[in-house]
């Protein structure tokens, strides 16, 4: 490590390409994350009052793999940073908004595991029926749960990456802190479009 310290330190171009490349894995990441998951909730939402299809559940989950391929990249990137930090520019590792996203990502990553537990073997069930045909209130709220966290959990990496005058300034509680009442106000807008969406598909049966 201490050897790696030195080369890096000795290697200012070395430093450069080694983040320039770190850019580009996290944007492709970010890219196939976020691009993927809001493609999904739209492919869903279209076809809500459809009769569920073997074809579209073997879209749901292809279209699922590149959002598990984008997490994969913004987790490698990402502690690729924090080593880069760690041993070039470790006053780097001070920054708030680093760890503000770190704690986001991780609880994408969790979310990522009950979409891929219960969402998709939910929406696997439902073949042969609609999307919604005799869902429970608990089961509506777990959909809305991981939909809500996936999308606000997606974007908001994205705005802090994109708002370099946060650095050093905004503590990591006070992002955090608004990131939850991000999730609370999107769960609730999810939960009135679903109640919706619960209403008409049961007029039109």
């Amino acid at each position: 490590m201490a050897v790696l310290e030195v080369s890096l330190l000795s290697a200012p171009a070395a430093v450069s390409y080694i983040r320039t490349s770190l850019r580009l894995i996290h944007f492709s990441g970010m890219v196939l994350g976020l691009g993927g998951a809001v493609f999904l909730d739209l492919m869903l939402s279209r076809y809500r009052r459809s009769l569920v299809s073997a074809e579209l559940v073997a879209h749901v989950e292809w279209i699922s793999r590149f959002v598990a391929a984008g997490l994969l990249l913004l987790w490698a990137s990402g502690l690729g940073f924090l080593l880069l930090y760690q041993f070039a520019e470790p006053e780097k590792l001070l920054n708030p908004k680093i760890w503000a996203k770190v704690t986001i990502v991780s609880i994408l990553t969790l979310n990522g595991l009950a979409i891929h537990r219960f969402v998709l073997p939910f929406v696997r069930q439902q073949i042969g029926t609609t999307l919604l045909s005799g869902i429970r209130p608990a089961t509506k709220t777990a959909l809305i749960g991981c939909g809500v966290i996936s999308i606000v959990s997606w974007s908001v990496p994205v705005v802090l990456g994109a708002a370099p005058q946060l650095n050093f300034v905004v503590p990591c509680e006070v992002i955090l802190a608004a990131y939850a009442p991000m999730l609370v106000q999107a769960f609730f807008i999810g939960k009135l479009l679903m109640r919706d969406r619960c209403m008409a598909a049961v007029q039109e049966a």
